[in-house]
């Protein structure tokens, strides 16, 4: 890290410290987590890491939120491929849902799969046909639990498997390779049969939820648009609209979010889970 990158690091830590002394309501700030880096990619290539700054369908932009932002490529997808979502570990490796099936270092990756590249090969991080996800169905959303812990997944269509029936707008716990529980359900949540979502990022925590949705609607009273990133806090169930992505380039008007990844600061983690 440069030093303007650190300066801005503790410039953002001062004023987080400042209002947790000066908000009157503090239950309320606990229910926004810190986010001091932010990761997303887009369904389509656009320049959205700066103006005339391109980057691809197959890549991710690591945005500093203090404006710098940079372009980052995964070697060897296809030009055809679109990356869904993605998980950056904290040891650098990548895990990773493309829209469409792929061979890779010798092994065919479906849709549903979750791809991890590490050191330079492909492998599986999630097996859909051993999971017992029907063929046709994509996985459109992939995080972790925690730090570098179980897989949270979401998938683009409603489907049976392991005892659960799973939503286009669930999040979905994965252990041992198996769907166990529901992270986030969307029925028991209300929330309308058209949402999907197509990104998602625990932030480090087994508290809380970076979420991207296709389409405008409404969660947990909050209203937004295609491209606004949403938060919720799972212990009290309150929902916060983070980022407005079409604020950060006029290119959001055509492209689309479909992957977001998040980096918390662990000064604050521990304190507000």
């Amino acid at each position: 890290m440069n030093g303007a990158a650190q300066g801005a690091r503790l410039i953002g830590r001062l004023l987080l410290m400042a209002s947790l002394f000066l908000a009157p309501d503090l239950a309320a700030f606990a229910d926004t987590l810190p986010i001091l880096q932010l990761r997303y990619s887009a369904d389509t290539g656009a320049n959205i890491v700066a103006v005339g700054q391109y980057a691809s369908r197959q890549d991710y932009v690591s945005d500093n939120l203090a404006g710098s932002r940079m372009r980052v490529q995964i070697p060897g997808l296809p030009e055809r491929s679109n990356l869904a979502d993605f998980q950056v570990d904290t040891n650098g490796d990548v895990l990773f849902a493309l829209d469409i099936g792929v061979s890779l270092g010798g092994t065919y990756f479906y849709p549903a799969d979750v791809i991890k590249y590490s050191g330079g090969t492909f492998s599986k991080a999630f097996d859909a046909v051993a999971a017992g996800v029907p063929k046709g169905v994509h996985c459109d959303g992939v995080a972790r639990l925690d730090t570098n812990s179980k897989l949270l997944l979401s998938f683009d269509r409603t489907f049976a498997a392991n005892g659960f029936t799973v939503r286009p707008a669930d999040v979905m716990l994965i252990t041992a390779g198996a769907f166990s529980a529901k992270k986030l359900d969307a029925q028991a949540l209300g929330f309308s049969s058209a949402l999907n979502i197509v990104g998602i990022d625990a932030m480090g925590t087994h508290t809380d939820l970076l979420v991207a949705f296709d389409s405008a609607g409404t969660v947990g009273g909050v209203t937004f648009t295609r491209n606004d990133l949403l938060s919720v806090h799972l212990p009290s169930g309150v929902w916060t609209k983070r980022y407005a992505l079409s604020s950060f380039s006029d290119r959001w008007n055509t492209a689309h979010v479909d992957g977001v990844a998040a980096l918390n600061d662990t000064l604050f983690k521990d304190g507000f889970e």
